[in-house]
């Protein structure tokens, strides 16, 4: 359970991503399909919901995790246990367990299906799409919970207009490479770790860049 659920977490890059499939096999299911015709229809909701909660699970934790460290790179001290700002990951970490990690369950299954071998045009597809549609949907939607929580969502344009363009950028840089490595170079049966380890490294900038202001891509001109 708890494999699969970081294997849902860490796909960044876009490299797999599949719905899990109903337990039992071909032959159980059709004698109860034969039996009970609300089985199949009940397996496949039981299977949705728990792979919806597993994916929650997973990117709440890893949210939690992320938000932690950025915390204590950013204190000039090092973070002690009185000094965490526990409102401040509760916020990150709603965020991963309410809306990031099922939204990526249902993101990657939908490039799975419509993507479904390993071959590089797919995989590069895969890499494009997270890039460009699914990224800025993430950022924008951290900076929107993270400040809507807090009463302050009026300050979302001004946020969007100074941060956004940054963090969707950055992660263009991590995560293209992220994915080509695990592409190219690591072997099958260590890719899900790594890929959770680059989706931890993620969420603790995606934390930084939802409670900091950023230095922009350009300076404004005059």
């Amino acid at each position: 359970m708890f494999r699969r659920a970081l294997t849902l977490f860490g796909q960044g890059g876009g490299f797999s991503g599949r719905l899990p499939r109903p337990t039992g096999t071909r032959g159980s299911r059709a004698r109860s399909s034969g039996t009970n015709n609300s089985g199949p229809s009940s397996a496949r909701t039981g299977s949705l919901l728990g792979g919806l909660l597993e994916a929650g699970l997973a990117s709440g934790g890893l949210s939690l995790l992320g938000d932690l460290l950025a915390q204590h790179l950013t204190s000039p001290a090092g973070l002690k246990l009185h000094a965490i700002d526990w409102p401040r990951s509760v916020r990150i970490a709603s965020f991963g367990f309410l809306l990031y990690g099922p939204y990526q369950y249902w993101w990657y299954g939908a490039l799975a299906r419509s993507f479904p071998t390993r071959s590089l045009p797919h995989f590069l597809s895969k890499v494009a799409a997270n890039q460009l549609i699914l990224g800025p949907i993430v950022v924008s939607a951290i900076f929107a919970w993270n400040l809507g929580l807090q009463g302050q969502l009026s300050n979302l344009p001004s946020k969007l207009s100074n941060d956004f363009a940054t963090t969707v950028v950055n992660g263009w840089k991590f995560w293209v490479p992220a994915a080509s490595i695990n592409f190219f170079a690591i072997p099958l049966q260590h890719q899900v770790w790594y890929m959770s380890a680059c989706g931890l490294l993620w969420v603790t900038y995606l934390s930084y860049s939802a409670t900091h202001k950023q230095s922009p891509l350009a300076p404004k001109m005059a």
